[in-house]
């Protein structure tokens, strides 16, 4: 189960406590958020689980840590811990598995997502401004991608491509499909104008 947090939230012991109490006072516990929350007192992480006025009930010894004695003015903060990390991360998974992602992220050759069922899907784009060669009535340049991912099957590929000016017509045509990449034609109907062109890949990388 989450818990909730706040900012910057650092309060003062109010009295000693021993290793056994399961309630303590602070000076000030507005700054915290609603239970239940964290804290952590010296060394040892507790779970707050009631609020009232500014005495807090709570669970001692959390995340491996050990319940201690505790002076007076020792500080009491409502930190991020490993615990709260690590729910956060099993929390992605299990919503990756509810959508069938087994693994999906992006590197310098793109984007891209492998679904458990092996489907794999690969994107990017590049920005292209200059040194295109005229082609009869059209100006085009060769360019090449790295897929962020391999593809244990030549991928099926369709080009993409956007600008956003009116006065003239882009496109990228695919030139050749290999298993780890491609290569294509950024074509244009008006020479060295910026746009950019890019593909989209789907195929099996199981």
């Amino acid at each position: 189960m989450f818990v909730n947090a706040s900012n910057n939230a650092v309060a003062k012991l109010s009295s000693n406590i021993n290793s056994s109490q399961t309630s303590l006072t602070v000076d000030d516990a507005s700054i915290f958020p609603d239970a239940p929350f964290l804290i952590t007192v010296n060394e040892e992480i507790m779970r707050v689980t009631n609020v009232s006025s500014n005495t807090l009930t709570v669970q001692r010894g959390r995340e491996g840590t050990g319940a201690s004695s505790h002076n007076v003015g020792s500080n009491v903060e409502n930190n991020f811990t490993a615990g709260t990390y690590q729910k956060l991360v099993d929390e992605i998974e299990a919503l990756k598995q509810q959508s069938g992602i087994a693994e999906m992220g992006e590197n310098s050759n793109g984007q891209y997502i492998r679904y458990e069922n092996g489907i794999q899907m690969c994107w990017n784009e590049v920005y292209n401004d200059d040194s295109t060669s005229a082609s009869g009535a059209l100006y085009q340049k060769q360019i090449s991608f790295t897929f962020p991912k391999p593809f244990v099957y030549i991928p099926s590929v369709s080009g993409t491509e956007r600008n956003d000016v009116a006065n003239y017509v882009q496109w990228t045509a695919i030139r050749q499909v290999h298993t780890d990449g491609i290569s294509a034609y950024a074509i244009c109907t008006s020479q060295d104008r910026p746009g950019f062109y890019g593909y989209q890949a789907i195929g099996r990388w199981k």
